[in-house]
């Protein structure tokens, strides 16, 4: 059993159903992750980059992907280029889509969380600035 969500479908899908594909995974237009893979012989591999700005998501990347990786999936992790490297037989090709479906739609759940947090901090500091100057202004 998975301990990732199960998701029916995913963009994420659609990238892994030709033999060869290349795409950028992205929250609200800003691009967060590029996978290519390509079909070689009965194997698949390929490779998954983070892109400026979203390197922070490596290390959870790396550590979701051991949460129900499928068996015949390897992955090689750099940590240097924030990059993990994959390979698998073809015959695996819809398990390891799904895994990688459901791993992405958690990195995107997660940047969208950070971008809510951002904001309500930002508001929060703008309300106590605003509080603080109006107690001073009561106080004179």
């Amino acid at each position: 059993m998975s301990a990732l969500p199960q998701t029916k479908s995913s963009s994420l899908d659609q990238v892994f159903s030709s033999a060869n594909g290349f795409s950028k995974v992205s929250v609200n237009q800003q691009e967060i992750v590029k996978i290519i893979h390509k079909k070689s012989g009965m194997v698949m591999q390929g490779m998954c980059q983070f892109e400026e700005g979203f390197e922070g998501l490596y290390p959870l990347f790396r550590g979701l992907s051991e949460a129900g990786k499928p068996k015949n999936l390897s992955l090689r992790f750099s940590a240097a280029d924030k990059t993990a490297y994959f390979h698998y037989p073809q015959a695996n090709h819809q398990d390891v889509s799904l895994f990688f479906a459901e791993l992405i739609l958690l990195l995107q759940k997660e940047v969208k969380f950070k971008n809510v947090l951002k904001e309500v901090i930002i508001n929060r500091n703008h309300f106590k600035a605003e509080q603080y100057l109006l107690q001073n202004s009561m106080m004179d």
